[in-house]
């Protein structure tokens, strides 16, 4: 038994002992490794040190290569987040990409310019084109309704009263000529006036006796030749036929047949719609360019490329509060009846400008204009033949009197860039090596059809850039200058900026400089 614990004891000393020089062994290792690995490390880094600081000197063959940045990213004017290593196009929108100038490259460029060479012009597809002067039509676009000339609408009245004894009109639409027979009356008051007119003449009274006769029976309804005939036929007509005061269409139809009507009943209303009233809805920004008397254009969705003329007679003086619009009246010849009262029409008005905005009517220059009918015009003053009424000056209706307008400064509408509360184009800059664009800020005038009449900002000759400026806005915009869209850079404001102005002795309060409280 003794011998027996000895053996398990000594077992168990040798299995410790073999454990720690184990241990001993793994750490020796590991701090060798440790140990080696700095060193290497350490070697490595000290022969880089060493190479780099190494002098070095240029081949003698060699030549220094002239400082040319070559642009080392490509970018999307579009979309600036793109950015790759040649040129290309865009993989969202497909343009042409532009080159991003490098790190420590500059452009040759002034203020609020930009210079880029042919090729890249090219890119772009710049086009530009001279600024001129000529005549300018500021085109409004509206939208109306077809309406009866008030002017034209004639009703037949019963002036005697009688009993409708025949109606030759029986239904309303129909289309009746000045003269035609409407209804046939017989009433004892005209029979009564013939036989005065009869008596009157063999009394042999004087020519104005007889005259007054005829007119009484004229006043009646009765027309001059149905007087005549009277008077050959020397005898009265118990049945006397009524006729039609004009020409146009029966609108309304009140006369019955056998009816007994007293003076002053209507029987028929008749529209004469060979010419008729087109009434248009204007909004507040174009009526500064509608006047009296221009003329119109307009279709019908009834016709379909058939194009109607008028006159504008009357602009109505209040606005609409619902639609904030202003009822524009035309005046327009309809001789084959095509165009029906409540018909929807498109219509196009021009007006031409003059440098300064005015709008001008060359006809019209030094002229006397009827204000109830423009198509009467007179070189002298006077009474218009028509209305009775006096003439007036073209001037009176918002016209311009100069003889010769001077014609205003236009450029293309592409050529104009607008950032909501400016208005800028970019100008090729002239004499230079390179392509040279300028931006430059303009005053616009009305867009007449696809130009800008420009009121300040451009001189005419100066050549515009009509395509690409986008491109080159965003160009200037990536060199950091100021763009459409980043027109001023807004200096830092310094904390004695921020103090406010001391106020002079004998300033009070109210009356200090702008911006002292």
């Amino acid at each position: 038994m003794g011998t027996k614990r000895k053996w398990k004891e000594r077992m168990r000393s040798l299995f410790w002992a073999l454990l720690w020089t184990g241990c001993a062994v793994l750490a020796l290792v590991a701090v060798f490794f440790l140990v080696t690995g700095e060193y290497g490390r350490q070697s490595h880094t000290d022969h880089e040190l060493a190479a780099t600081e190494r002098p070095t000197s240029p081949r003698p063959e060699e030549k220094p290569v002239a400082e040319n940045p070559v642009p080392a990213l490509w970018t999307c004017v579009m979309h600036l987040q793109i950015k790759l290593p040649a040129p290309g196009k865009c993989p969202i929108c497909g343009m042409e990409l532009v080159p991003v100038a490098p790190t420590g490259a500059s452009f040759p460029v002034r203020a609020r310019s930009l210079t880029m060479s042919e090729e890249a012009r090219n890119l772009a597809e710049v086009q530009t084109t001279p600024v001129k002067r000529e005549r300018a039509y500021v085109k409004l676009r509206m939208v109306g309704m077809v309406f009866d000339d008030e002017t034209r609408i004639a009703s037949l009245t019963a002036r005697v009263e009688g009993r409708l004894d025949e109606v030759h009109v029986n239904f309303t639409g129909v289309q009746v000529t000045k003269g035609d027979p409407m209804v046939t009356i017989w009433s004892p008051t005209l029979i009564k006036s013939q036989v005065e007119l009869f008596e009157t003449i063999k009394s042999k009274d004087d020519e104005a006796t007889i005259r007054g006769a005829e007119e009484k029976l004229m006043q009646y309804g009765m027309t001059k030749e149905q007087v005549e005939r009277i008077r050959e036929n020397k005898k009265p007509e118990l049945y006397v036929t009524l006729r039609a005061p004009i020409s146009g269409i029966v609108m309304k139809k009140m006369a019955v047949l056998g009816q007994f009507v007293k003076e002053g009943q209507d029987m028929f209303v008749i529209n004469d719609l060979s010419h008729v009233w087109v009434k248009l809805d204007a909004y507040e920004p174009d009526l500064p360019w509608i006047r009296y008397g221009q003329e119109v254009t307009f279709t019908s969705p009834s016709f379909p490329g058939k194009t109607f003329k008028g006159k504008v007679i009357f602009i109505e003086p209040v606005l609409e509060m619902e639609t904030r619009t202003v009822k524009v009246r035309v005046d327009a010849e309809n001789p084959d009846y095509e165009l029906k009262p409540h018909m929807f029409v498109n219509a196009e008005l021009e007006a031409e400008v003059d440098d300064q905005g005015r709008v001008i009517k060359r006809e019209w220059v030094g002229k006397y204009v009827c204000p109830f009918d423009p198509k009467e015009v007179s070189d002298l003053p006077g009474t218009c033949p028509k209305t009775k009424q006096p003439l007036r000056p073209a001037t009176a209706y918002g016209y311009s009197g100069v003889e010769n307008p001077v014609l205003p400064l236009v450029v293309p509408d592409t050529a104009v860039l607008f950032t909501g509360k400016r208005s800028l184009v970019y100008v090729e800059v002239p004499n230079h090596d390179q392509p040279t664009y300028a931006q430059r800020d303009v005053i616009l005038g009305p867009r007449a059809g696809n130009s800008y009449v420009i009121y300040g900002g451009l001189k005419e000759g100066e050549r515009v850039v009509v395509k690409g400026n986008f491109e080159i806005d965003s160009s200037v915009q990536i060199s950091g200058q100021p763009s459409m869209m980043n027109p001023v850079e807004t200096p830092e404001v310094t904390s004695e900026a921020k103090k406010p102005a001391p106020r002079s002795p004998g300033a009070h309060a109210g009356h200090g400089a702008p911006g002292q409280e």
